[in-house]
């Protein structure tokens, strides 16, 4: 199966009038959209193949948020970063392929009627990187590309079941809209930190990756992170936040001062 996109024409017709095709969005109309696709030629077809995952639609999303990171990132590892940053692509794949996906994934704001989180949750309307992982679809591929580990060959998921376990939506936007978080090796140096404290008794909340994030964007100021090595950064990121929270590490435990 190839993949589909949006015509930029009609891309920029469903953003912009989304106040008017709002409606279509709230009754999940079907035939409304086949109809407008076909009548506009707005759906176009790419040379990428790919096979569409049976996506996990479980009641709680914190289970098929992260089933769905995985699923997604497989059937699409092969997508470039270029390819993968493209509006048209993520739009035109929750308008047609993963159509029943978005109507799972926004059924409250659908039954609510947030036109506002529907319009971000389809198009990209927060900026192109933030945006990225606001969307619905597009942010499981880019956690998935963000966090897989292709060092641990027993499960390269490892950091990703760390990282969705609670709090994706607001872990997502808060972590990884930060310029310097896309690059892996800062990422994973990040996260293997955070494990190593969940795994040592702390529990890890949002503040974790606040911090960690407020205090790479001052070091990056003095120095070119990009140059630095995963290890290097769990380094920094562990000592700077046991001086933040005052936590020192004795023996094998890591307890509170």
């Amino acid at each position: 199966m190839k993949l589909k996109f949006l015509a930029d024409e009609t891309l920029m017709d469903l953003r912009t009038n989304f106040p008017t095709y709002k409606e279509h969005y709230f009754n999940r109309d079907n035939e409304w959209f086949d109809r407008y696709f076909q009548e506009n030629n707005g759906i176009l077809e790419s040379k990428i193949d790919f096979e569409i995952p049976n996506l996990n639609f479980d009641e709680d999303y914190s289970i098929s948020d992260r089933e769905n990171v995985k699923l997604v990132y497989d059937a699409l590892k092969h997508l470039t970063i270029s390819q993968a940053t493209q509006e048209r692509l993520w739009s035109g794949l929750v308008h047609t392929q993963f159509r029943d996906f978005a109507y799972y994934r926004l059924k409250n704001e659908i039954a609510a009627q947030n036109e506002k989180r529907i319009e971000t949750a389809m198009f990209f309307k927060n900026g192109k990187k933030r945006s990225l992982f606001v969307h619905i679809l597009a942010r499981l591929w880019w956690v998935g590309h963000m966090t897989y580990d292709e060092t641990n060959e027993s499960n390269p998921y490892w950091l990703t079941d760390f990282f969705c376990e609670k709090d994706f939506s607001a872990r997502s936007v808060v972590f990884f809209a930060s310029n310097f978080t896309s690059n892996p090796n800062i990422t994973k140096g990040i996260l293997k930190t955070l494990v190593n404290w969940k795994e040592s008794g702390i529990e890890i909340k949002r503040d974790h990756f606040v911090q960690a994030n407020k205090y790479l964007n001052v070091v990056g100021g003095a120095m070119i992170l990009d140059m630095l090595s995963t290890e290097e950064v769990e380094e920094m990121v562990d000592g700077y936040l046991r001086r933040y929270y005052g936590i020192s590490k004795i023996g094998e435990k890591i307890v509170v001062i």
